[in-house]
């Protein structure tokens, strides 16, 4: 077979396999709208900050965070992977070069067939093995390997994001529960008064022993929630110590975070958010997926060059002599070059065995990243929808409040003056703690929903 006979064959037969493993899943990318569809004047068309979390103005969180990013281990076992997934392209990419290895051997020996003789032969050379890959199977790997190593920069990227999410949310937590724990003390302290004014009222017979019992039983069942609230606040406290590496008193000694602070606001009343196409650039999850694609795609391409010729070129120096003394005259020289061409024209079906696996995984890569891209799109619609609403919940706790704080302070006053019964007062008082809590977690809600929201928009990495 000549030349020119070779060469078509190669390209028949690639252009079969190259049928062979073309995909058939589409990316869902044409599907993508041009705007969102909760859009409200609450959002403003523009990339977020990496640093999102500063908008909270909180000196503790900003220290906070940056602990986490430096000690926390899942970001670290996140940055191993990358390492390893480097060494993977780099030893992928070794097959771009010629393997060269140096030898050298002696050997004395004593011929008992010739009484008295004595050889010393001796060796000193080098091997050469190098693929040429005209065809492009070593360069199909090492892109596929290249592809994985950017993929797993990007679910770096994802973990640090997710941690930021999770310290910020972590932080808020505790805070509310702070928060909670404080309301729970302020009204406890307005129940004892309570409790103290109908007390004095039943000594001086103006007020009934249900009245007393009555105003006791919500003293003291008020007063339980306060150890719930302590384990509460232990608890987020413990969260914080495990996202950032530390045990949790250390943390706190650190940053004295147990002292009470308000809940995190941000202090920027327009939240930045993209046309969704932006969004999905930005998010790494998103752009891990792409690469696994290319990474996936690049594989198919080496899997298909392994069905056509393989061309390699071997080579020896050195030199070799029975006399040690004398191996390193000239004449002692040796060498040899031999270009070599392989093809492997029937392996079974393993070979399109590794087609129909690669092209697989293609398509998995493809619907991977179509199930990514819709997921992140639900993410970021839903963040804005419950951002938007916490704003609204939140306004309006406030006015509850307000509306049963003032109820409390008629209805006592009223009982004082004997108009209306103690049963007013008992249902004004539990209705003040139950709006002043959720008037909390109320508050509370409207920053882990940007919590949230900044999340879905990638969080600027």
């Amino acid at each position: 077979m000549n030349i020119k006979k070779l060469l078509l064959l190669c390209i028949s037969v690639l252009s079969f396999t190259m049928v062979m493993a073309k995909t058939n899943s589409q990316k869902v990318e044409a599907d993508i709208p041009t705007s969102w569809n909760n859009l409200d004047t609450l959002f403003i068309q523009q990339d977020i900050d990496q640093k999102w979390w500063t908008g909270f103005n909180d000196a503790t969180l900003n220290s906070l965070v940056e602990i986490c990013i430096s000690n926390n281990y899942d970001l670290a076992q996140a940055a191993y992977r990358v390492d390893a997934a480097k060494a993977s392209m780099r030893k992928a990419e070794g097959g771009y070069y010629p393997s060269i290895s140096i030898g050298a051997a002696y050997d004395y020996n004593k011929n008992i067939t010739t009484p008295g003789a004595v050889s010393h032969i001796g060796t000193v050379g080098a091997d050469m093995s190098w693929e040429i890959d005209i065809i492009g199977a070593v360069r199909g790997r090492a892109k596929s390997q290249k592809y994985n190593f950017q993929a797993t920069q990007e679910e770096y990227n994802a973990v640090m994001t997710s941690l930021i999410a999770k310290t910020v949310s972590a932080y808020i937590n505790l805070r509310t529960a702070q928060a909670r724990l404080e309301v729970v003390k302020s009204n406890l302290y307005t129940q004892e008064q309570t409790k103290n004014i109908t007390e004095a009222r039943f000594n001086t017979g103006l007020a009934s022993a249900l009245d007393v019992a009555q105003a006791k039983s919500i003293y003291y069942a008020t007063a339980a929630k306060v150890p719930e609230l302590e384990t509460t606040v232990s608890e987020c406290l413990n969260v914080l110590g495990v996202l950032s590496g530390k045990i949790p008193w250390m943390l706190d000694s650190e940053l004295n975070i147990t002292t009470y602070s308000n809940i995190p606001k941000n202090s920027e009343q327009m939240v930045p958010v993209s046309v969704p196409a932006e969004v999905l650039r930005a998010r790494p999850d998103v752009r891990a997926a792409e690469k696994s694609i290319d990474a996936a795609a690049s594989l198919v391409g080496a899997t298909v060059a392994d069905w056509l010729p393989k061309f390699y070129v071997t080579g020896q120096i050195g030199v070799a002599s029975e006399d040690f003394k004398q191996i390193f005259q000239k004449d002692k020289m040796y060498w040899q070059v031999a270009p070599a061409i392989k093809w492997n024209i029937f392996s079974g079906t393993a070979l399109s065995g590794q087609i129909q696996e690669a092209k697989a995984k293609t398509e998995m890569a493809v619907n991977a990243y179509n199930n990514v891209v819709l997921n992140a799109l639900q993410e970021v619609d839903n963040a804005m929808v419950g951002y938007k609403h916490s704003i609204t919940e939140e306004d309006a706790y406030a006015v509850a409040y307000e509306q049963a704080q003032l109820t409390f302070d008629l209805a006592l006053d009223l009982y004082k003056k004997g108009l209306i019964e103690f049963q007013n007062v008992l249902d004004a008082q539990r209705n003040l703690l139950s709006y002043e809590e959720a008037k909390v977690l109320a508050e509370a809600n409207v920053s882990l929903s940007l919590v949230q929201l900044y999340l879905a928009l990638g969080g600027g990495y």
